[in-house]
This record gives C-alpha cells, structure tokens and sequence, in this order.
C-alpha cells in the first residue's frame, strides 16, 4: 500500500498510532528474504491484542527464526473498516503495511467466543473467501489456535488447520513444515498429512461429521470422525517446561492507552486446583512454574529493554506459585534502569495464601485494588465447585487486606451455577456485608462483580445447562435490591453477552453459518458492550432455525456425543464424569500439588509431570546495593521533531514514549512528591493530531554526570520513528508573555493556492471566523490579527505565519481554510508542518 493512502486513512481515524507498527522491539525484516512471511492476527482492537502475553511469545519465537518473518494484524477500529471498503483498500500488517492476502499464512488467535465475527471482518477486509473450501492455491493457508480452539467445530470451517494447546513449539514446527512445503511443491493435501503428525494440529478437512437424532430431548448432536481411524483424536500440544527462550525479553511497546502498559511476567502456567467450572484448570494443566532466578534475571532484562517500571505477574493463580514470597522481596528489591523502585502489580491472591512474610513484603506494594473470588455464596455451594477456601480463610484475607491499606476489595461471584438454591444467593449478600463490617475506614469499598455461569468444554460442568437470559437478570435485580449499603458497588456481565457466549461455548459445524449470517447483518466486536447488537444475533439465530434452549439451556447427556470429542486435552473424560458425581455430593478434590495424583491423565510423570520451582540456595536473594541517591538534577530544555508516522501520537501517548525511552537511556528524571511520584516532564502545547513539526519543546531535569550531548546522543538511540531530539541546552526561565509567533509550512495535493484569494484577503480590515474552543464551545475571532504573513510558492505550496494571542492560537489549516476558500475535503488533507518560530528566521 502506498504511502500517499496510507496517510490518507491515517489522518480520517479516530486513533491512528493503532495502525502505525512502528513500536518499539517491533521486528523489521525483508520479506522477500525469508522462505515464510506469516502475519499473527489478532481478531480484536490493537487495545486489546497488544496487551496479550501469547502473541509477544509467538512474535518473538518465530522471529528468531532467520527464514521466518511473522507481522502483526488487529482487527481494525469501525471507523477504520468503513474507510478501508470506501476506499476499496485491504487491511494490511502493521510491520510492512502488507495486504493479508500476499502473505504465505495468515493465523488467528482464538481468545474468546464472540471475537469470531472480528475473524470475518479481517478476511473480508482483505478478499479472502471465508471458508477454507472455497480458497485455492492463490490464496493464503488460514490457521488458528487459543483456548477456544478446544471446541474448534463452530468455526472449523473457517480453517485449514488449527493449533490445539501450547503454541511455543507446535506453531514454529508448524511454520517450519509449511516452508519446507513451499519450496518442495505439492498441493494442501500433501502438506496437510504433514502437518497433522504435528502434536496439536487439528485439520477439520480431515474430519466426518454426521448428525445423530437423540430420542428423549429432539435435539440433534454431531460425531466427529477421523478419516485417519489410526489417529482418531488430536492431542493437545504441551510444553513440558517454561524455558528462557520462551520468553519474549523485547516485548514489543504498544502506542496508545494498551489494556495492560506494564511488563507482563508469567511466572507459571496451569492450575492444579480443579475447580470445576473453569476450563482453563483443565486445559493448560499440569501446572509449570518459572525458577525465581529465571523470573528475576528475565524482569532485569525487559525492564531495560522496555523502559517499563511496573510489572504484573501472570498466572491463572499468583497465590499458589511456591515461592511468591522469594520473587516478590527479589523483585522490590531492586530497581528500574533509571534508578526508580519497581513496582509490582499483584493480581488476585487466592484467599488463605496470604501469608505473614508474604503480607510484610506486599506493605510495600503500591495499593491499587485487592481481588479475591469466592465465586459462590454459601460453603456448600463453594464445596460443589471445589473452590477449596473456606468462610474464615475468605475473611481473613479480606481482614489482612484492609490491615496492609487497601481500601478497595473486589470480590468476584458468579450466578446460575449448578445446583444454586435462594440460599446460595443470600449468602452472596451476607457475606458481602460481614466483609464490609471488617474495616474502620470509611472510605473502604467493597465492588462486586457477578457474572452468569458458562458450561465450558472439557470442564467438569460441560455437560450442565445454563440459565436464561431472563433467569440470569432476575437473580442481578435482587442482588441489586439486596446489596444497597454503603460502600458497596455491584456490577454485573451483560445477560446479553453471557447468551451469546453459552451458545458458542458448546456449538458445532451448524454454526458457521450463523456466524456468516450475523456478520452480514452487521455484527462486530461483540465482545464489547458498545458494539454488541443483540436484536441483530436475534434475527439470524430465528433466519438459521435453531433453537436456543437446544443449543443453551439443555443439560446433556454423559453418554451423548460432544461436538468436541475428538479432542484430547490430555483430562480423561472418566475423570471428568467422577468429578461431576463428586460434585452433585458436594465433595472436595484435594489439590494434587498438594497431595496425592487425583488421578486426571494429564501427566505421565516422565516429559509432563507437575514443575513446582524451589527456592534459592544460599545469599542468591540477599539484599542488593542499593544505587546512591540521584542527583543534582539538572534542568534542561530540549528542541525535538515529530515528523512522519509520529504526527499520529496525541499527546499523553508522547508523553509515555519520551519516559520510556529515558528509562532505556539509563537517565532518571526527577519525579514529583507524594504517594504515586511521577517523572517531571513540561511539553509544549499539544499540536493537533497529523500535524508535523522540525521543533517542539519539553522541558525535563535530568540526574546525570554525561554532557547535554551525551545525554542527546543516548536518548536518540531509544527514541521512536519520527521523533528525534535536535537541540538541548540549560533552561533558562523566560519573563513575560509566551505567545509566540510560528511559521508552518502547507503542502496542497492540488493547485489551491490563488494569488488573488491572498490579496482580497490582506486588503481586509478584518476577517471574522468561528473556532471551537478547548471545551468545544464555539467562539468569534479576528483571523486577521493572527495571521503575520503568507508566501505562496506554488500554486500548491505556501507558508504561513500564525501567531498567538492570550494564549488562543489558530491551526494553519484552518486559517489557509478561510483564506483560499477551501472544502473541508481539502483542507482535511494539506501537509502541514511547523518549521520554526518566526524570531528565529534571519
């Protein structure tokens, strides 16, 4: 895609930095010198998909590989995907701004149910057939894999192949095979039969599916069988260990405000605690920690190769990892790159794991919000699910909590779990309200959160129903009626959602359609509230024929075929049948870490066996020199451009990119007082977004013995595409007004700038225009008395003087705007570019 239309679409979106992939860590390779150029495409907005831990390992990983180039795709913003079809462009990668459909592979991460419709909108977007039997040999391989691929039959039509299980070595082995089968020849099927000795590759193609009419409930069910009868289910690919290469230590830094701007740190994967409707206990078993020095050695380094200052650990259970106690005095003992304290950002801390050494470390923590998830209301209830905490450990934790200085506690709970009674739900509210009596602080909150219990596939409850819409709303308007007290907040998941979600969750092949149905109609980005359109799914669900209480609310049968059958998460389904008896008695599953095998089938305890970490030997965690306190700190004005892509970033996302890249400088900046410090940076007025400029200004004081060259040179080298610093000297305070006078350059596409428009307008005594003010209002003001001078160079090129008074300035393209009498069109898409103050031109 040229330039010219890339600017084009830039300048027209609401936030364009989602589409510039000039980030820093990001990878640039030649394309046309790898055997394989894939782009990993994430079905859901940059926001999102930047902030996931998976796809910066499979970045990572696959770009390791010297003939393996892999890009990055999200799906695009509404405003985006209108302007892309008016256009007629197709949605491009971020890396080289390649369409999707000139890549060798294209390949999905499936996080979430109702991301599906973004999958559509992407292949749409760039002229691929949705459905993998009408693509041909001109066409990209299609792939996917993520949790949902677990069920991968209401979507299996879409792909050629998918990944079931960890991705790390399945998804490189897999993109190796697809080179070697690119340069030997040969059609799909070929590579096809390769690819499915591969551990976790599922090809659907490779799949009968019948339908089989069950007596007692009318609903028709689908088997699922291997043309293969050797290979008659597909395994789940695992990693038997969490390794250093693994890990991304250059994960890439997202522009604009990512769901998590934070090093993310996975310290292990996998849950031993069995609860029993939570899939991903089942799914990612056995549990893998991270050693504490890999994890201590791994956050040094992406701290200096990030500029980040905060870290969040990362696991389906922080509070069970064996030594969380030894990683977090390892990590709060030591400090970012520019000498800054790291902080820590804990997640829930499972109740009765918060122990005294582990409380006195987390005093130190920055006290944002403390979650904990009873899930449930009552201990029976809590016994059903094997959630294993009890009444007292839940409000121990909580009273902890409130001793170490939170002041807000979010509890999570969930309703229409299997056998829940009145009872259940009243115990919701009591134990809400004894929680609230444990802190004196009157600004102590509790936030509740209720979501609407899901049946999961390979869960313990996969075989359950779940409650209506209408069911799930009655339980949430009592809750709501019955929790109205101080200091108490309730929130709750879309019904609407959860519907959608039950649907997909348990679905097979006779979903496709529907998802291409309701993608017709209009359906995007389901998943967020804004966006999701019920009324639309309604209509196609009625226009397909099926029926909700068949595809939802239905209980199944133990013996009954599951659309998922043939995939093998390495949980025996024995166990899993054992566990919902255990379950409808009410009986705990003690924790295999714990205690003995409970018996699952995941672990041959020769490759996949549980990896608990130990702690350190000897003086490796004794205390670190602490490095001397910064300073003298030196205050200094720097001059730098924003020029190219970098006329996108608004300012706060400015802002976080100049930090970061004092971070990975070394430099420290002197931080302001109080509780949450942060780094002293003054810019300029903001420019207005598309804007370029050869000089802006920030002022910043920097503790540092390198000269003010030195300290330019080392914060170029960390600074993003476009911003550059140009000049850097002492501050020196001026007195008096600041409204300066600038002179910008304007470039037209066409031959806009008459002479004769200029002239009339000179003559003008005065020249009145309507300007939005800050706070959107609309005011009166005198053009004439800001505009200093215009030179036309050309009938396209001119400059222009502008200056500001009282602190009111006027954009140059609204002032050329009314001077040449120019569409909004037109004046949408003049070049502008900020060269200097007026003062400094001789």
């Amino acid at each position: 895609m040229d330039n010219t239309t890339i600017q084009d679409l830039l300048t027209e979106v609401a936030q364009p930095s989602r589409y510039l992939g000039t980030e820093v860590n990001r990878v640039v390779k030649d394309p046309a010198t790898v055997d394989l150029h894939m782009v990993l495409a994430f079905p859901d907005l940059y926001d999102i998909g930047t902030s996931h831990f998976g796809i910066q390992i499979l970045y990572a990983l696959l770009n390791k590989r010297d003939g393996i180039y892999a890009e990055r795709v999200f799906a695009p913003a509404p405003d985006m995907e209108a302007l892309l079809k008016e256009k007629g462009e197709p949605l491009f990668s971020l890396e080289t701004r390649t369409p999707l459909s000139d890549f060798h592979v294209v390949g999905f991460s499936l996080l979430y149910e109702l991301n599906y419709t973004s999958v559509l909108t992407m292949l749409d977007l760039s002229g691929i057939p949705f459905l993998a039997k009408d693509r041909d040999d001109s066409h990209p391989l299609v792939i996917a894999g993520g949790p949902c691929a677990f069920n991968p039959e209401p979507v299996a039509d879409i792909f050629d192949f998918l990944i079931i299980g960890d991705g790390e070595e399945a998804l490189v082995e897999v993109a190796e095979a697809i080179a070697a089968w690119r340069k030997g020849g040969g059609d799909k099927e070929a590579l096809f039969c390769e690819v499915e000795k591969i551990a976790g590759v599922y090809v659907p193609s490779r799949f009968d599916v019948s339908y089989e009419a069950l007596s007692d409930s009318g609903a028709t069910v689908p088997v699922v069988t291997a043309k293969n009868p050797s290979a008659p289910r597909v395994k789940r690919a695992i990693v038997p260990e969490l390794s250093r290469d693994s890990f991304p230590e250059k994960p890439v830094i997202p522009f604009g405000k990512p769901v998590h701007d934070r090093l993310r740190l996975e310290i292990s994967r996998g849950c031993t605690r069995g609860c029993r409707f939570c899939q991903a206990s089942m799914i990612y078993r056995p549990v893998r920690e991270r050693s504490v020095d890999d994890l201590l050695s791994l956050s040094t380094e992406s701290l200096i190769t990030t500029g980040y200052n905060d870290i969040s650990l990362l696991s389906l259970s922080t509070g069970d990892y064996e030594q969380l106690a030894e990683l977090m005095r390892g990590i709060t003992s030591g400090c970012c790159a520019d000498g800054e304290k790291v902080a820590v950002s804990l997640p829930s801390i499972r109740a009765g794991r918060l122990t005294g050494e582990l409380m006195e470390i987390i005093k130190n923590v920055r006290k944002t919000g403390f979650t904990i998830a009873p899930e449930a209301g009552t201990q029976r209830l809590r016994d059903v699910i094997n959630k294993g905490i009890t009444e007292e450990d839940i409000i121990g934790t909580v009273k902890s909590a409130f001793e170490l200085g939170w002041t807000t506690i979010k509890l999570y709970f969930m309703i229409g779990l299997p056998t829940e009674t009145d009872e259940d739900l009243q115990g919701i509210v009591d134990l809400v309200k004894t929680l609230r009596g444990l802190s004196r602080n009157k600004r102590a909150a509790i936030n509740v959160s209720v979501s609407t219990f899901i049946p999961k596939p390979h869960s313990v409850f996969q075989w359950e129903g779940q409650i209506t819409k209408d069911e799930a709303w009655e339980k949430i308007c009592w809750l709501k009626e019955s929790l109205r007290m101080r200091g108490v907040t309730l929130k709750w998941g879309s019904t609407d959602i959860s519907w959608l979600e039950g649907i997909w969750s348990r679905g097979d092949r006779r979903l496709t359609s529907l998802l291409i149905r309701a993608w017709e109609k209009g359906c995007r980005l389901d998943g967020w509230s804004e966006y999701m359109n019920l009324p639309l799914w309604r209509e196609a669900v009625e226009e397909e024929g099926l029926d909700w209480d068949l595809l939802c609310r239905r209980e199944r049968g133990l013996d009954e075929p599951l659309a998922w059958d043939h995939i093998d998460s390495g949980v025996s389904k024995g166990y899993l049948k054992k566990e919902r008896a255990r379950a409808l008695a009410a009986s705990l599953t003690p924790d295999c870490r714990y205690g003995d095998c409970s018996g699952c089938g995941i672990c041959d305890f020769k490759t996949i066996r549980p990896v608990i970490c130990d702690s350190l030997a000897g003086d490796a965690l004794a205390a670190k020199p602490q490095p001397p306190a910064p300073g003298p700190f030196i205050k200094y004005s720097l001059a730098y451009t924003k020029l190219g892509n970098a006329r996108y970033f608004g300012h706060l996302e400015l802002v976080n990119i100049v930090t970061k890249a004092f971070r990975r400088a070394g430099l420290t900046i002197e931080k302001s007082h109080g509780y949450n410090p942060r780094p002293r940076l003054t810019f300029s007025d903001p420019m207005p977004l598309g804007m370029e400029s050869m000089e802006e200004q920030f002022v910043v004081s920097v503790a540092s013995e390198l000269s003010a060259g030195e300290i330019k040179d080392k914060l170029n080298q960390h600074l993003v595409e476009g911003i550059e610093i140009r000049d850097i000297k002492p501050f020196v305070k001026i007195k008096g007004p600041k409204d300066d006078t600038f002179r910008y350059k304007v470039q037209a596409r066409s031959d806009l700038f008459d002479a004769h428009c200029l002239s009339k307008f000179m003559e003008l005594n005065n020249f009145i225009i309507e300007k939005k003010g800050k706070k959107g209002n609309i005011k009166e003001v005198d053009l004439k008395l800001f505009v200093r001078g215009v030179e036309i160079h050309s009938p396209s090129q001119l400059t222009i003087d502008l200056k500001g008074i009282d602190g009111v300035v006027i954009r140059p393209d609204l002032a050329v705007k009314h001077i040449f009498s120019l569409t909004d069109d037109a004046a949408a898409h003049l070049g502008l570019v900020k060269t200097c103050r007026i003062d400094e031109v001789s």
